[in-house]
């Protein structure tokens, strides 16, 4: 059965690929407005101000002059990233919707008519005396063995499915109550609206700022000119390995982590990227990368090894790293 549901999950995956990479073509299609096969300035303008963008202005720009097989591959992860949002915020809909309908415990809550009515059922009782004048005291019913039984096969049959909202009925659907007490329960459910709502937003707002501060504390090179590799991730398999470079971000082996972004080696060159940090090495340090940045007609990582335990080297080449002379020199070398 793992093997049938291993491959059930492969093709999963696949479908959820193609579907991913249909969107993005579609989304390609309504940003290249006039049919051409390539994207202007201004048909990127005009899409970051629709309401199907996935991208900010920001990110429409940089995107510009990026290959339509780069720009595909930018959509499918925005799109992949708003899908996992997606479910994320569905998922704590739904922990909200049990929390609402398990709280408060108003079914603990006695009316006034229901303790009215239960006094009057203990006065109605009648006493019983034995004939040594003792007050003989009521014995409370036995419930039958049978009665238990049938409460497994009926009342106790539970879905295995927690997760069934549908099946959660919130309790003012089952309970009556006064008009002063449901006027309660409708403000407390409105202020807890309310809260969660201005939360979420706070929370947005608090992480926009987050990125802004650390962007800030970026270094992007005298001119910015490294800021459009921010966001984007480089493979290169050597065979044996396959490694990947995200600039800004962090550096792996297959899906061992050989370091986390640290900065440039020296202050005022950007020639070397220096990423600490990684996973941990057996008996030996964190694994850590040296990246040469060199100029080149485009972003790609041209070799990566291991020269010492832990310690990687990659040489990654980008036109972000061209003056205009040399990436002259560069193209017409490599023609």
């Amino acid at each position: 059965s793992s093997g049938i549901n291993a491959e059930y999950g492969e093709e999963r995956k696949a479908r959820e690929k193609e579907e991913i990479r249909a969107e993005a073509e579609g989304l390609f299609k309504g940003m290249d407005a006039n049919g051409d096969g390539e994207t202007s300035l201004e048909e990127v303008q005009q899409y970051s101000m629709g309401e199907s963008s996935l991208l900010d202005v920001e990110e429409t720009l940089n995107i510009q002059d990026l290959s339509i097989p780069d720009i595909l591959d930018s959509l499918e992860n925005k799109i992949r990233i708003a899908r996992e949002e997606k479910a994320n915020e569905e998922q704590e809909a739904a922990r909200n919707k049990k929390k609402r309908a398990k709280k408060p415990e108003l079914r603990k809550i006695k009316t006034p008519e229901a303790k009215s009515e239960k006094v009057e059922e203990e006065e109605e009782e009648e006493e019983l005396w034995g004939e040594d004048g003792k007050k003989i005291e009521k014995v409370k019913d036995i419930p039958d063995p049978e009665d238990f039984r049938e409460l497994e096969d009926d009342e106790l049959d539970v879905d295995d499915d927690d997760d069934d909202d549908d099946d959660v009925a919130p309790i003012r659907n089952t309970l009556q109550y006064d008009d002063d007490t449901q006027k309660l329960i409708d403000v407390f459910e409105e202020a807890e609206s309310l809260y969660n709502e201005a939360r979420k937003q706070w929370e947005h707002a608090n992480n926009q700022v987050k990125e802004v501060e650390k962007l800030n504390g970026m270094d992007f090179g005298p001119e910015e000119e490294f800021f459009s590799l921010r966001g984007e991730c480089f493979e290169m398999n050597d065979g044996k390995y396959r490694y990947k470079l995200c600039p800004f971000d962090q550096c792996t082996q297959d899906s061992t982590s050989i370091g986390k972004w640290e900065g440039w080696e020296e202050e005022g060159e950007y020639s070397v990227m220096v990423y600490s940090k990684g996973a941990g090495c057996w008996q030996g340090p964190n694994r850590s990368t040296r990246v040469q940045v060199r100029c080149g007609s485009q972003n790609e990582i041209v070799s990566a090894e291991e020269p010492a335990k832990c310690e990687y080297a990659y040489v990654f080449k980008t036109p972000a790293a061209c003056t205009k002379v040399q990436e002259e020199y560069e193209i017409h070398d490599e023609l």
